[in-house]
C-alpha cells in the first residue's frame, strides 16, 4: 500500500474552502489539538493490511467501526427537531429555519439510498463487513467495543437530545472527519482484502463500495459544506452568534473519542501480533 495520506492534509483544503474564518481557524486547531487522537486513527488503516487478522479481531472492528457511523437516524432526528421549530416560530425566519432543516437532512440522501436504486449505505456496509469476516455474527452487540457505543450515544443525544446548534456542529464535524477518514480506509482496506482473502476483483470491489461511495466525487466533503450552510441559516433565523468555544469542545470532543476507539482497535492488533511472535513488537510503531 501507498504511504498513508494523514487526515489533516485530506481535511484542510475542504475546510480552507469555510467562508467564516473563525469557523474554519476552530476546524483547523481541533485537529491540530487533538493530535494524539489522530495518530491513534492513522495508526489503526496504517497497521490494518500488514496481517491476516483473526476472526474475532475483524468482528470486533466491523460492529465498532459501523457504531461510529451510519447516523441516519440521528440527522433524521435534527432535522425534524428544526422543522418542528419552525412550524411552530413566532417572530423568528421561518424560510432559514426550513431550509436549515432541509439542507441537514440532505446529508442522507446517499445513507437512503435515493440516487443508487434504494442500495441504502446500511446494506453496503453488510456487503462490506460479510466480506471481511465471512458472515453476520459482526452484527451481534458482543463484538462492539464499549467506546464505540459511548460515542455513537454520544453522537445520537447531541444531534436528538442536545441544543440544536451543537447539533448541527456534531453532523458538520462528522462530515469533514468521513471525508478524512474514509478517504485513508479506502486504500488500506482494498489492501486488505488483496493480500489476506481471496475475493476476486469484482468481490474486492463490492465490498469496498460502502467507502468507496463516501469518497467518489467528494460525496462527504460536499455534506460537510452543506452543514456548514444548515448552521449558519440556523444562528441567522435564531439570532444566535457562533461561539467558537462550544464549537471547538464539539469538535475536539468528537476526535477525542473516535481515538479511543481506533486506539482500542490498534491495541488489539498489537497484542494479537505479539502473542503470534511471543515478543512485544510494534509492527513499525512505537510499542
Amino acid at each position: 500500500m501507498e504511504s498513508l495520506m494523514t487526515l489533516s492534509a485530506i481535511v484542510d483544503p475542504v475546510i480552507a474552502l469555510v467562508p467564516s474564518t473563525e469557523l474554519r481557524d476552530t476546524l483547523q486547531r481541533a485537529f491540530s489539538q487533538e493530535h494524539a487522537a489522530v495518530e491513534n486513527i492513522e495508526e489503526f488503516f496504517r497497521l490494518l493490511p500488514s496481517l491476516e487478522w483473526s476472526k474475532d479481531l475483524l468482528l470486533t472492528f466491523a460492529a465498532s467501526w459501523k457504531a461510529t457511523h451510519l447516523k441516519m437516524l440521528a440527522i433524521y432526528g435534527l432535522s425534524c427537531r428544526l422543522q418542528r421549530i419552525a412550524d411552530t416560530a413566532v417572530g423568528l425566519d421561518k424560510s432559514n429555519l426550513y431550509l436549515a432543516a432541509a439542507r441537514n437532512a440532505s446529508t442522507s440522501y446517499e445513507d437512503l439510498g435515493l440516487d443508487f436504486d434504494a442500495h441504502t449505505h446500511a446494506d453496503l456496509y453488510d456487503d462490506f463487513a460479510e466480506a471481511l469476516t465471512g458472515g453476520d455474527l459482526w452484527q451481534l452487540r458482543k463484538y462492539r467495543l464499549p467506546e464505540a457505543s459511548r460515542f455513537s450515544q454520544w453522537i445520537y443525544r447531541n444531534m436528538v437530545v442536545g441544543d440544536i446548534a451543537n447539533g448541527l456542529l456534531t453532523n458538520m464535524f462528522s462530515e469533514i472527519y468521513n471525508h478524512g477518514e474514509y478517504s485513508i480506509a479506502l486504500p488500506a482496506v482494498g489492501d486488505y482484502f488483496q493480500k489476506h482473502t481471496h475475493l476476486t476483483a469484482p468481490e474486492r470491489r463490492k465490498a469496498t463500495t460502502y467507502i468507496a461511495a463516501h469518497v467518489e466525487d467528494e460525496v462527504e466533503a460536499a455534506h460537510f459544506l452543506v452543514v456548514v450552510e444548515a448552521l449558519d441559516r440556523y444562528l441567522t433565523a435564531s439570532k444566535t452568534p457562533f461561539v467558537a468555544e462550544r464549537a471547538s469542545s464539539v469538535f475536539r470532543t468528537y476526535l477525542h473519542n473516535l481515538g479511543q476507539v481506533m486506539c482500542a482497535l490498534t491495541n488489539m492488533m498489537r497484542n494479537e501480533s505479539a502473542s503470534r511472535t511471543g515478543q512485544l513488537v510494534s509492527l513499525g510503531g512505537a510499542a
